[in-house]
């Protein structure tokens, strides 16, 4: 029984060490975020009121850029940094992305010497991984919190409205002011940003994929938003007339009705007009508004793609050419 104990010990203290390592390793490049604001709530814990205040991540040392939670700076351009070493500099919010809950700060990194972490590859990840949430809520006090990836691919409603997919659960807890923290994996590689933890549950806490930060951040700190094809069009989920259904041989009840079309849009270009029921795009079919932002994100600006729609009692067929961010769907 001895030998068994010494023999648990010893793994357990060489798992301590691993893990006090890796944080060593990161914390460096972990800060806090302050602006003013308000937060949000309805269940899911996505920042505090009156002061804001979160967590972020160094990315990019040289050029000063850091990333955290688009919840945790929204409504200002403006927030104080508190670096690892406890130094203060003033930031300017240079892009965001409420749709994934991410924004990236620029602070004037002469002569900072900061440390940026390193972006690992989230799609490695599987269920059961270790992971370590961590995060700068105090300013001087970093908080670490280990755990495993409880799942993959979850969704939630995010701050925007906008539905965000692809989220890593995991039982690392999320403290208040974790929010755009890093979660980490065993080699000190940032796997995910902390984004949301349920407030009536234990264990739900809820990080944007590596993968994402890594596709959104360079069109935020290039263009101040995420380059996205659009339609131009405004509608909302809609059954589809059960005849319809049958006469057209559907397979699908839903579609988006069109209520608006946004003028010099490639929907307008296309022919979409209001009272249309958008059912289909490039052979995906559409049966709401979430599905259609899916459909449109497997493609780029500039593609041309074919819409199937419904007019009155007729599918119609339309071609459009994508066109970029700052139209509606």
């Amino acid at each position: 029984m001895a030998v068994e104990f010494e023999a648990a010990q010893a793994y357990l203290d060489q798992f301590s060490q691993s893990v006090a390592a890796v944080v060593k390793a990161v914390l460096p490049a972990v800060v806090r975020v302050e602006r003013r604001g308000e937060g949000g709530g309805r269940g899911w814990r996505w920042g505090r009121s009156r002061v804001g205040h979160g967590s972020g991540v160094v990315v990019d040392a040289e050029n000063g850029y850091i990333v955290t939670s688009y919840h945790v700076v929204s409504g200002t351009q403006e927030a104080r940094v508190h670096l690892a070493d406890g130094r203060a500099v003033e930031a300017k919010r240079v892009g965001k992305d409420p749709e994934n809950d991410l924004a990236v700060l620029k602070v004037d990194s002469t002569g900072l010497n900061l440390k940026a972490a390193r972006l690992g590859k989230s799609v490695a990840l599987e269920v059961g991984h270790l992971v370590i949430a961590l995060g700068n809520p105090d300013g001087d006090a970093p908080v670490a919190t280990t755990g495993i990836v409880s799942a993959l691919g979850r969704s939630l409603r995010g701050p925007s409205g906008h539905l965000m997919r692809g989220l890593i659960q995991t039982s690392a807890l999320f403290n208040p002011g974790m929010s755009g923290g890093p979660l980490v994996n065993s080699r000190g590689e940032v796997v995910g940003l902390n984004t949301a933890s349920m407030v009536e549950a234990q264990g739900i806490n809820l990080a944007v994929p590596a993968a994402t930060v890594e596709k959104v951040v360079p069109d935020l700190i290039a263009h101040g938003q995420v380059q996205r094809p659009r339609l131009g069009i405004m509608g909302e989920r809609g059954r589809l007339y059960e005849g319809l259904v049958s006469h057209h041989s559907l397979n699908q009840e839903f579609g988006v009705v069109v209520h608006e079309v946004v003028a010099d849009s490639p929907a307008a270009h296309a022919g979409v007009q209001a009272g249309d029921i958008l059912i289909e795009l490039d052979g995906e079919p559409v049966t709401g508004m979430d599905s259609l932002a899916v459909a449109l994100a497997r493609h780029k600006i500039g593609d041309e793609v074919t819409l199937r729609l419904i007019r009155k009692l007729d599918v119609v067929k339309l071609k459009a050419t994508l066109g970029g961010e700052g139209k509606p769907a």
